[in-house]
């Protein structure tokens, strides 16, 4: 089944508390959270220090996507945290495989994020140790892009990639209801959903989204 995971990036930031709420009474079990540093990403968003604040507020499972350089200069104080989920990027450190094991042997889940123009291949040596591919519908670091339409084909070569292991693909980029049902249909089971679900009416808005990968 595929699952809607609400980015709080996307949330108005103004009112963090009541936006957490919203998600707790839609008993929302994901919570996707972006760090970006500026640098790996033109934007900045959620630190160290925000993510343990957040982390302490609610008890969704955090999946955290690390869009930072030098990951190695942060996974312990995203573990120390106590997120239950990181993805870090393949394009982030030449030393990928060496960050998985660290998180995996903290007990965490452990995901690899590819941008646009990453093949899915380049994953294959770490398919063994992986819980989960972010496959990046956009290109990574800013509200408002438009969903990149070869995406969903990529996420069908994932997916065979992947082939009988239990590895989940997630999706993130300029995610509507529609574009939601797409990517289920395509083989995605974590649906990354910010801008469409924070605007207008979330409680409707969450229900479309729902509807469209029931």
């Amino acid at each position: 089944m595929a699952e809607i995971l609400p980015s709080i990036f996307g949330a108005d930031l103004g009112n963090l508390n009541d936006e957490l709420e919203f998600l707790k009474n839609e008993k929302t079990t994901i919570l996707h959270v972006d760090m970006m540093d500026g640098n790996f990403v033109p934007n900045i968003a959620f630190g160290d220090i925000q993510i343990n604040d957040l982390k302490k507020r609610t008890n969704m499972i955090f999946d955290v996507h690390m869009m930072v350089d030098h990951p190695f200069d942060h996974i312990d104080s995203v573990l120390d945290a106590g997120v239950e989920m990181i993805c870090v990027h393949y394009e982030a450190t030449p030393h990928i495989h060496r960050l998985i094991k660290k998180i995996k042997g903290s007990g965490r889940k452990a995901g690899v994020a590819i941008t646009p123009s990453t093949r899915p291949e380049e994953l294959e040596y770490l398919l063994d140790d992986l819980d989960y591919i972010l496959v990046m519908t956009i290109n990574p670091g800013h509200k408002g892009e438009k969903f990149i339409e070869q995406s969903l084909e990529k996420i069908r070569h994932t997916k065979q990639l992947i082939g009988d292991r239990p590895i989940q693909i997630e999706v993130d980029g300029g995610v509507n209801d529609a574009i939601a049902k797409q990517c289920k249909d395509a083989g995605a089971e974590l649906i990354v959903v910010g801008g469409f679900l924070f605007s207008n009416d979330p409680s409707v808005q969450y229900q479309k989204l729902r509807e469209a990968i029931s």
